[in-house]
């Protein structure tokens, strides 16, 4: 009878245990504070306002430099959120008076040859069809203005360029790779778009960034006049996008069909002005002038913080020499403020060597940034599924409202679109710093983007926000919320 006694007993004290666990530490996905697992792979875009770039240059993309090696990493490029591939120039590239080894990819042999060095039409139309079959679309780099001094149109067509006085071609801005084609021959015009056809009709390409649309030699009309052809020639939308700030440096551009130029001016300021900076007056200002631009109420543009023709890519640095820290909080900004972001080749990974494009220069895909890396998955990931961050069209934008901060290196805003709240919050501070902001929406949010925990590990957070409130955030640091 002891022996039983004593059984129960210890069956009651071990059941008493256990309910006393169950009501002191509860385990609800409901409590305040709580982190979870946040998936960030494989989004999906809501729309094209909520789209995604990469630039990808296929002789440092991989070691091989072929359309095929980088076939091989599609899937990844689908997984990180990549909605579509811009290729650097894949034709064949001129030999005289080329610079560095390769030559530039942007004084072309051919307009309708393909780089045997990255493979042949037949693997650049793989290359498309994987991409299509992934659901990203492929869009080639073109020169319009210039080509190479031994492009075949040199002897064939000497008429199709521009000269000087003495009967000499010209070489337009002292590039001296380069003869400046003119555009006041039609029969030129028309080689032109048959040449962009060809890649329409022959690879099922789905759009054109078109550099230096800048040039003074470059009419507006051309363009009114090219678009509707493509379109009619691939009897589906092919997307625009055109090197240069259309507004002020060729506001007659914005009428001519393109979908985005490029935020030039800006990309600028964050590299000239606001580079390294402690404070975010400038920045600040700087992002009031973008949204603020009403010129672009009938297109998008692309908002960058690095390319290929970045000057540190040129010149011996890179985004990071003229940023330094401020690298991780301005791509929160470029993904965030207004615009399609635009990712170069291994900025995905926060890669910092600087990238030479007339020589092969292969990206050493070992060398990652955990923070950057991270923070730009999460980023496309709230690209593309938040309503608020959509771009284009003015009426399809969220609407930006700044917040009023208590520290001179925080910067406040919310996106708002369809009932849908994003709050942004970045510090320029070189040390951990605190900030009251208010104007906040109160409410539940949920934190997507934390830059204390980042580096580890993609979690979400459930937390309770006032109108007024104090955030205490890392040096450099950044945090954005959606409010539930």
């Amino acid at each position: 009878m002891k022996k039983h006694y004593f059984l129960i007993l210890a069956l009651l004290v071990a059941f008493g245990m256990s309910a006393c666990k169950d009501k002191t530490e509860p385990d609800t996905p409901d409590d305040p504070d709580k982190e979870s697992p946040l998936d960030v792979d494989n989004t999906v875009a809501l729309s094209d306002d909520n789209r995604v770039i990469y630039e990808m240059n296929l002789y440092n993309f991989t070691k091989e430099g072929t359309f095929a090696a980088a076939q091989g990493k599609l899937a990844d490029l689908r997984k990180l959120g990549i909605d579509i591939i811009w290729l650097m120039p894949i034709q064949t590239r001129s030999s005289e008076g080329k610079i560095g080894a390769l030559g530039s990819p942007y004084a072309l042999h051919d307009y309708t040859a393909v780089n045997p060095d990255h493979g042949t039409l037949a693997d650049l139309k793989a290359f498309v069809n994987k991409a299509h079959d992934l659901g990203m679309q492929v869009w080639l780099d073109w020169v319009p203005n210039h080509t190479g001094l031994d492009h075949i149109w040199v002897t064939e067509h000497p008429e199709y360029y521009k000269r000087d006085g003495k009967g000499n071609i010209i070489h337009p801005n002292n590039y001296s790779d380069v003869y400046q084609l003119d555009y006041s021959n039609n029969e030129m015009q028309k080689a032109m778009q048959e040449a962009m056809i060809y890649w329409i009709k022959n690879a099922n390409i789905d759009g054109f960034r078109c550099d230096y649309l800048s040039s003074p030699y470059l009419p507006a009309d051309f363009w009114s006049a090219t678009i509707p052809k493509l379109q009619q020639a691939a009897d589906r939308k092919i997307w625009m996008l055109g090197e240069s700030d259309f507004q002020p440096e060729k506001a007659a551009l914005i009428q001519t069909g393109f979908d985005y130029d490029y935020m030039v001016g800006f990309h600028w300021q964050l590299e000239n002005e606001i580079g390294k900076a402690e404070t975010v007056a400038k920045l600040r200002s700087q992002c009031r002038k973008v949204i603020s631009n009403s010129a672009y109420n009938n297109m998008d543009r692309m908002i960058y913080l690095t390319n290929h023709d970045d000057i540190g890519n040129n010149f011996g640095g890179n985004y990071f020499s003229f940023m330094g820290n401020n690298v991780a909080p301005l791509t929160v900004i470029e993904f965030t403020l207004y615009g399609m972001p635009l990712l170069y080749n291994g900025q995905e990974i926060g890669y910092r060597k600087v990238q030479q494009y007339f020589q092969r220069d292969p990206i050493d895909w070992t060398a990652v940034d955990k923070r950057l890396q991270n923070t730009i998955r999460t980023l496309i990931a709230l690209r593309h599924t938040q309503p608020a961050l959509s771009s284009g069209k003015k009426a399809n934008r969220g609407t930006t409202t700044f917040l009023t901060c208590s520290n001179s290196s925080f910067m406040a805003y919310t996106k708002k679109k369809d009932g849908n709240t994003v709050l942004v919050i970045i510090s320029l501070a070189t040390d951990e710093a605190s900030c009251e902001i208010e104007g906040i929406d109160k409410g539940a949010y949920t934190q997507w983007l934390n830059s204390e925990t980042i580096v580890d590990e993609i979690v979400k957070r459930d937390v309770e926000l006032e109108e007024k409130m104090t955030f205490t955030l890392p040096k450099k640091g950044y945090a954005v919320y959606v409010k539930k």
